[in-house]
């Protein structure tokens, strides 16, 4: 071969090569959206990588695709790929979801933020920023984050009850059931009525709330939440004997409810059926007991994070010396 022709074939080979490397990697990303699997989609995203590192719409839908299997670590870790390479409000939103996913509020409002920064018409970013600013109990911000929305989805039922409940955070009770109102007259239906009888709840009025919750059941008997929350505003009623049955309702759904399993306790507790009330609260700390052990069963510690504990603490706190002395 003339050494001249087989120097231009090296030199074409060589220009070739990156062009149909990164030609087939773009390929396998358009395959890849086409499926339904994440695993499989995760292997083609991958493959596409291995042709050309810089291949950011790999990185990305791979990240989607892993966040859809709830490897959110995974998934960040792809994200934050692109923002590093080239940031846009698509990734920081979709990492923002991840570390929302792993309870990292802090960060996803950052990542919100960033988001919003990119593009000020993101409007599912403004409401994911709402319901976290919720977490950190931003409540004024929150509020700023949902009026903005309503401004431009004055009807969407969605944002109607996230002000209902910011304004219930902030008190501004009366206001709040104004935005439950309405979106009960727009959607009629179980969770509308649910969401306005926790406002009730959270307000004490246990009537209404019972009338509520009664609703929304009849619309979807199967809205265990209701049923157990019926329970609650029964049980505070003092209508002992109806709360009980309205707890066994709820562990119809789930039998190691341990929230409900408390309920009942003390309902039973209240009829004087005291075994009833002991093996109920007993089994309620069998289910919350860890498996290494590094507290008594009897340490109120176990409960720190239920219902009881966060929303009646000063009461929940007398029925636990009361219920674990039986």
């Amino acid at each position: 071969m003339n050494k001249s022709l087989f120097t231009s074939s090296v030199i074409v080979f060589f220009i070739l090569v990156p062009i149909i490397s990164f030609g087939q990697s773009r390929k396998l990303v358009r395959q890849g959206k086409k499926l339904t699997d994440p695993q499989q989609q995760i292997q083609y995203y991958t493959d596409a990588i291995d042709l050309d590192s810089e291949n950011l719409d790999a990185y990305f839908y791979r990240g989607i695709a892993r966040a859809n299997l709830e490897n959110h670590w995974g998934a960040m870790l792809d994200f934050t790929t692109v923002i590093f390479k080239k940031p846009d409000a698509d990734s920081y939103f979709n990492r923002g979801n991840s570390k929302y996913a792993i309870e990292d509020y802090k960060g996803a409002y950052e990542d919100y933020n960033m988001a919003i920064k990119y593009d000020r018409s993101f409007f599912q970013a403004y409401y994911n920023l709402g319901i976290t600013q919720l977490h950190l109990q931003k409540f004024s911000d929150a509020l700023k984050s949902f009026s903005f929305l309503m401004s431009h989805y004055p009807n969407d039922s969605e944002i109607l009850t996230q002000m209902g409940q910011t304004l219930m955070a902030l008190k501004h009770y009366k206001l709040s059931l104004l935005f439950f109102n309405k979106t009960i007259k727009l959607n009629n239906n179980s969770d509308a009525f649910y969401n306005r009888g926790m406002a009730y709840l959270d307000m004490k009025d246990y009537k209404k709330a019972m009338a509520d919750f009664n609703k929304a059941i009849s619309l979807n008997p199967k809205n265990d939440a209701a049923h157990f929350y019926l329970g609650i505003s029964q049980l505070f009623k003092r209508n002992y004997a109806k709360a009980a049955e309205r707890f066994k309702h709820t562990l119809s759904y789930n039998s190691l409810d341990h929230e409900a399993l408390v309920g009942l306790a003390i309902a039973y507790y209240h009829i004087d059926d005291h075994d009833k009330a002991r093996l109920c609260f007993r089994k309620a700390k069998n289910i919350l007991t860890p498996t290494d052990i590094s507290y008594r069963i009897d340490d109120i510690s176990l409960f720190e994070n239920t219902t009881w504990n966060l929303n009646e603490g000063f009461i929940f706190e007398a029925y636990f010396d009361k219920l674990n002395t039986l």
